[in-house]
């Protein structure tokens, strides 16, 4: 079972604030937001993905413009 070396605090999905310490057992979507890995004492068997490290999603190329066609070479008034 993972076991943290500090007092961690954190945010659910309901944005209710949860505190958990050395002596507490973190439930599994805890241990997907601590992150850092100096907060464990004992690291959780399935390593959490970090949201810096994920890969971020291909850009699309930008649509251009069609190309504009050349000016004729036609004589301009008076030439």
């Amino acid at each position: 079972m993972a076991k943290l070396r500090t007092y961690v605090h954190l945010k659910d999905d309901k944005g209710l604030t949860h505190v958990f310490g050395p002596a507490d057992d973190v439930p599994e979507w805890a241990q997907a937001l601590i992150t850092n890995p100096k907060a464990w004492a004992e690291a959780p068997e399935a390593e959490p993905v970090s949201r810096l490290t994920e890969q971020p999603a291909k850009k699309q190329p930008a649509k251009r413009a069609p190309a504009r066609k050349a000016a004729s070479r036609a004589p301009v008034h008076g030439d």
